[in-house]
């Protein structure tokens, strides 16, 4: 696959997979989605309005920040790892439940809906969350338990979808997928922490610091 001309230099290194490179290449292509493969447009605006407060991006893309609301969604329409937190439903159920409670908690508190909120509501209630102070003890809800719960899992993938973007691995010189090839196993031969070899991005960012590449 030709690579597009606005992508990371590491992208056509040979110690970057084929494989690998396809799905850094045209993972992109979901941010143009026009509706969620899963959640409710309902749910999906708490989420587009919730992404922003938790994870501001402008710092590392500018002014072309990741559509992690898609990417999210995307992620939740297809095989997940199997692993949740037993409070929780399936992760689809859990993140659809978790959401409108959100948007009936903004309703019930400030008469409104969760996409109306302004970022320091937003931002007080994200760190309620992860206090256990807010949910609804009715069906198709989640309990103050269930939404703390659900909230570490909100950070987790959001992070994960952000740095799972080539653009993102660039810009913070992350290199753990340059591992290897098409059929051949390279590797690494500097392992030291603050150590990087030839082949590895440096950051662009400018507070990212270089990390044990035994950790990736």
């Amino acid at each position: 696959m030709p690579l597009p001309s606005d992508y990371p230099e590491f992208l056509a290194s040979d110690h970057l997979s084929g494989r690998t490179r396809d799905i850094l290449v045209t993972r992109p292509e979901d941010d143009r989605l026009q509706a969620p493969r899963v959640l409710s447009p309902k749910a999906f605006a708490v989420l587009e309005t919730i992404l922003p407060v938790l994870l501001p991006q402008e710092d590392i893309l500018g002014n072309s920040p990741l559509n992690l609301a898609v990417r999210i969604d995307t992620a939740l329409a297809g095989p997940r790892d199997g692993w949740r937190f037993a409070e929780l439903p399936p992760d689809v159920t859990a993140w659809e439940q978790a959401l409108l409670t959100l948007d009936d908690l903004a309703q019930a508190q400030h008469s409104m809906p969760f996409p109306a909120l302004n970022a320091s509501e937003i931002g007080q209630t994200l760190d309620e969350l992860a206090e256990g102070r807010h949910g609804i003890n009715a069906a198709n809800r989640l309990t103050p338990e269930q939404m703390q719960k659900w909230s570490f899992d909100l950070r987790a993938d959001a992070i994960e979808c952000f740095l799972a973007d080539a653009r993102v691995q660039d810009a913070l010189g992350i290199s753990a997928n340059l591992n290897g090839g098409d059929g051949v196993f390279q590797g690494f031969q500097t392992v030291d922490a603050n150590e990087r070899e030839s082949f590895e991005p440096s950051p662009k960012f400018p507070s990212a610091k270089p990390r044990d590449k035994t950790f990736p």
